[in-house]
């Protein structure tokens, strides 16, 4: 007999929520407050709203929040992404293991549940972060008594017993380069932005290993513009530089590794943040988190085997989450093919999961 609602599952993976959320995010909101939340929207976009709810509020006491994204990403061709389907163990649709079965996991074992809990679902992770952001600033009270965020997000092969306790930040940097134009015929006249950027490109590379505080971190460039306009020397070149940032680096200081690249080069590069609308993500990394020692014992006395901890390369909204202070672990099922056709879920490991957050919850 299946633990989680499986007819629930298949409803939300049917309905495509890649660029709006609200059909889903109306379905879930029933449910929760059939659970006996207490449900508050908050309005990222037109049409677009965060789920902030809250039960058996205890004052005084702590809160467990259980996190969760209602948008997918943008279906492929090549299969029937809304239509899902089970063969064996296996429930394939899109958003199925990434990560609307991890939300109907925490929504079941929340059911029944008298401790005090909240569940945040956020639009928009996919893509910029535009939900956790918006309640960060707007509903930041909501937060204010969370001791634990647990979010439901595919383990990534780490098994229902590894437990990610970091992640990576990101963050884009773009490199400009001045030079001197000049007839090709006298290109010695002129500084060429092109040959500036090429040596700079070269020398990140060539150091980039040993230049930043965390060996987790990760330079590239992922885009170089540059053009000589008729017969003439480059005046002015570009790159964007990706970084994925370990949690012992900061944007400030990865600027300065990148800024310090560039006076070896040149006195003609400028480095900024590529604009964006919602802030980057920078890592994290907790040395330990509330309930580790019970949510061990709960992993072995349900799977058999030994909690793992891991800092994973990879950003979301726990890393935005992470920002205020209060320790996110995830924790999710197994699946596979994220991001791509045929993307499934166990539904075993729904079930063991579900039943691993229950026993938390028991005790609280």
């Amino acid at each position: 007999m299946p633990i989680i609602n499986q007819n629930l599952l298949k409803k939300i993976i049917a309905i495509r929520s890649d660029k709006n959320e609200t059909e889903v995010g109306d379905i879930l909101r029933n449910e929760l407050e059939l659970a006996g939340f207490l449900v508050q929207e908050t309005e990222v976009e037109l049409g677009r709203k965060n789920l902030l709810a809250t039960k058996n509020y205890k004052k005084g006491k702590k809160s467990i929040l259980f996190y969760g994204h209602l948008d997918t990403v943008s279906p492929l061709s090549g299969w029937n992404p809304f239509e899902p389907t089970i063969k064996g163990d296996k429930m394939f649709g899109l958003g199925a293991y990434d990560m609307k079965g991890g939300i109907i996991a925490f929504l079941e074992a929340s059911k029944n549940s008298s401790a005090y809990i909240k569940i945040f679902l956020a639009v928009d992770e996919e893509n910029i972060s535009k939900g956790v952001w918006t309640s960060l600033e707007k509903d930041r009270d909501f937060f204010s008594d969370v001791e634990l965020v647990i979010s439901a997000e595919p383990n990534f092969d780490l098994g229902l017993n590894g437990i990610t306790r970091g992640r990576t930040g990101r963050a884009i940097f773009q490199v400009d380069f001045t030079g001197k134009a000049a007839h090709v015929a006298k290109y010695k006249d002129g500084i060429d932005a092109i040959e500036l950027a090429t040596n700079w490109v070269n020398k990140l590379y060539s150091v980039r290993n040993n230049i930043f505080n965390s060996k987790e971190t990760v330079a590239l460039v992922r885009k170089f513009n540059g053009e000589a306009i008729g017969m003439s020397v480059c005046a002015s070149a570009s790159i964007e530089v990706e970084v994925l940032s370990g949690h012992r680096d900061s944007l400030a200081n990865i600027k300065g590794a990148l800024e310090k690249i560039s006076n070896e080069v040149s006195e003609e590069i400028k480095i900024e943040l590529k604009k964006r609308e919602t802030p980057y993500l920078e890592g994290y990394y907790f040395e330990s988190f509330p309930y580790q020692k019970e949510i061990g014992g709960i992993i072995k006395e349900t799977t058999d085997k030994n909690m793992t901890l891991h800092e994973r390369t990879s950003v979301g909204d726990d890393n935005a989450l992470a920002s205020l202070g209060i320790p996110v672990i995830t924790w999710g099922p197994n699946g596979g093919n994220a991001h791509n056709v045929n993307e499934w879920v166990s539904l075993s490991s729904l079930d063991l999961l579900c039943t691993m957050y229950k026993k938390l919850l028991s005790n609280r």
